[in-house]
């Protein structure tokens, strides 16, 4: 039975909509969040907020225990494609050595579950219809990390019998059930951008 449940990133967009989501069915939510590109006005107020960088990696294992954490959704990433070719080594040290962190942070914990956010990303690039066993061949700096991540996951995940999954998304766009939520930050987001330039020309 998943009753505690800890988000990484969770101030951000995905989180903020997956947390909505969760309190609705009474789950237990944890927030951790440096507030680097999350937001404040998102965090539930149901939920309890740690103000946490991923790679303090005891401060995550005393969370996780003295909360008795089950289930972790690691959403803590940097993300924007563009940002991520000047910054590479920025990139890898929040979306690499950030998961491993939060990995080490659980070892001896009761956590048995652990789902990731990744991206659509790490399949090759120019491929338009994909499946989990397409080939995996990055172009950006934020798809090599974000599968560097994965592989990561997936070997500790094995190694310690913990329930893992893995998400490739692709452009997210849309606002919560709820209305409450929307994309805020100013960033390379496909649909957004569109949407802006829709208006700005009238076209609705």
């Amino acid at each position: 039975m998943i009753k505690n449940i800890l988000v990484t990133g969770g101030a951000g967009y995905i989180g903020s909509h997956i947390i909505e989501i969760l309190i609705s069915k009474k789950k237990k939510i944890f927030i951790v969040d440096n507030l680097t590109t999350g937001h404040r006005k998102l965090i539930n107020k149901k939920a309890k907020f740690f103000k946490i960088d991923i790679l303090k990696t005891d401060k995550l294992r005393d969370l996780i225990i003295n909360n008795n954490i089950d289930s972790i959704i690691h959403l803590a990433a940097n993300l924007i494609i563009g940002e991520g070719e000047k910054n590479p080594l920025q990139y890898y040290e929040n979306n690499v050595t950030g998961t491993k962190s939060v990995l080490t942070a659980l070892e001896g914990t009761k956590v048995k579950n652990f789902l990731f956010s990744s991206t659509a990303a790490v399949y090759k690039d120019g491929v338009y219809r994909v499946h989990e066993n397409s080939q995996i061949k990055p172009k950006s700096i934020y798809g090599k990390t974000k599968i560097k991540a994965e592989k990561l996951i997936k070997k500790f995940c094995k190694k310690t019998k913990i329930n893992y999954g893995i998400l490739r998304y692709f452009n997210i766009a849309g606002a919560s059930p709820s209305g409450k939520i929307g994309l805020l930050n100013k960033s390379d987001n496909l649909f957004k951008n569109f949407s802006n330039e829709m208006v700005k020309k009238n076209q609705f």
